[in-house]
């Protein structure tokens, strides 16, 4: 049986000394380097919109497959348990279906932005013939078109949909994380 003596007795080797206890919280209050590095990952794949920052969204998506299955146009597709925006089929259209979807609150709805840009990935036609299809197509303004010039991009303006790179009919513009 553990009486009053068995604990002081256990106490009494258990003691800390004034200087360990605060060498122990100050210990405990330092920022490690392995976390300031984990704050530093950047996407090496193009996220669903409203995609929080890579550190968070790799703890906390779960890889349900929610977002896949709202999203109408099937852009996102699912790479080794977590969502990506495959950009080959068609565009974003806005429609936040993938982020309304999302029970683990990884996809917010803030303004909308797709982390990645258009590029123009060969030459473009409109420096042999007449085509301004891209910035027709831009609904942000994002895209300068200039006769007989390739189009100038203002990625500022831009919020990834890639609507350009859909009707290019060249496929002058690729799309590439930002």
């Amino acid at each position: 049986m553990k009486d009053e003596r068995f604990y002081k007795a256990y106490m009494e080797h258990r003691t800390v000394s004034r200087r360990g206890l605060f060498r122990g919280l100050l210990k405990g209050a330092q920022v490690t380097p392995e976390i300031q590095h984990e704050d530093n990952i950047k996407a090496e794949v193009i996220r669903p919109p409203g995609a929080v920052a890579e550190v968070l969204f790799r703890q906390a998506c779960t890889g349900c497959g929610e977002c896949v299955s709202a999203c109408p146009e099937s852009l996102i597709v699912l790479n080794e348990q977590r969502p990506e925006i495959d950009f080959l089929a068609n565009y974003c259209t806005r429609c936040e279906a993938c982020i309304q979807a999302c029970p683990t609150g990884v996809l917010q709805k803030n303004t909308f932005n797709i982390h990645a840009r258009p590029t123009l990935n060969h030459a473009c036609q409109n420096s042999y013939m007449y085509c301004d299809s891209c910035a027709e197509r831009c609904s942000k303004n994002a895209i300068r078109w200039q006769s007989g010039l390739s189009p100038q991009i203002l990625t500022e303006a831009c919020d990834g949909c890639a609507e350009c790179v859909f009707v290019c009919p060249v496929k002058a513009l690729e799309m590439v994380l930002s």
